[in-house]
């Protein structure tokens, strides 16, 4: 939960702050195309950062490989 909830209130934040401009910029607009941005927040926010805790994963397994790997006697 502590890593999802950061992330959620960015990606509310951003599609806030995008509807707020679409509204600026054409007041009479679709519905959908609020769903839309919605939707495309939300995609781009599982890719974002499902990419960023895959490389940091990576990253403590690379670690913890080398401790591993050192901790070993050389034959």
């Amino acid at each position: 939960m502590a890593y999802i909830l950061p992330r959620a209130f960015i990606v509310l934040l951003l599609w806030g702050i995008t509807c707020g401009l679409i509204v600026a910029i054409v007041p009479s607009t679709d519905p959908a195309v609020y769903l839309f941005a919605g939707v495309s927040w939300a995609m781009a926010g599982m890719v974002c950062f499902g990419y960023i805790r895959k490389l940091r994963r990576e990253e403590e397994d690379l670690r913890l490989r080398g401790i591993i790997h050192a901790q070993q006697p050389a034959e």
